[in-house]
């Protein structure tokens, strides 16, 4: 089974903001299919403050898992379309299932966010709400004078 990593941006951690506050996660990232797939498979529970971010993955399964997730679907940029909680183990979800409360079909996920359960509610996250990391951000200005390129 691969090793999951700190991601490369441990240093800075991920800020999941929602409406009630700004919550500092310890996040790593599965980026390849095998670590997506693999994900938490025969590991121990989440910590309160940890998760992983599963990047280019619309759907997740726990088949292999101990216990059940919390799973928050999101788009490109971040932003919360979906949340899935109490994911019980042999389980599967796919963001783009079932209907938001305007009766609208949700859009298909970018990335997935899976999370200690009970982390939705106790953070208050909804749709709407937003994970900043580092992996969303632009990449810095080259240094120089203003106008020329190094």
């Amino acid at each position: 089974m691969p090793t999951l990593t700190p991601d490369r941006h441990a240093g800075e951690p991920a800020l999941l903001l929602t409406a009630s506050g700004a919550h500092p996660l310890r996040l790593r990232r599965a980026a390849s299919f095998v670590g997506r797939f693999c994900g938490l498979m025969l590991r121990a529970p989440l910590a309160p403050d940890a998760g992983l971010l599963l990047t280019g993955c619309p759907s997740v399964h726990t088949a292999f898992m101990r216990c059940a997730i919390d799973v928050v679907y999101l788009d490109a940029h971040g932003t919360v379309l979906k949340c899935v909680p109490h994911l019980r183990p042999w389980w599967g979800s796919i963001s783009n299932v079932g209907r938001d409360a305007a009766g609208r079909r949700h859009q298909r996920a970018a990335h997935t966010l899976e999370l200690a359960e009970g982390s939705i509610d106790r953070l208050g996250i909804v749709a709407g709400s937003r994970l900043r990391h580092p992996i969303w951000l632009a990449p810095a200005a080259p240094r120089g004078a203003a106008g020329v390129r190094p």
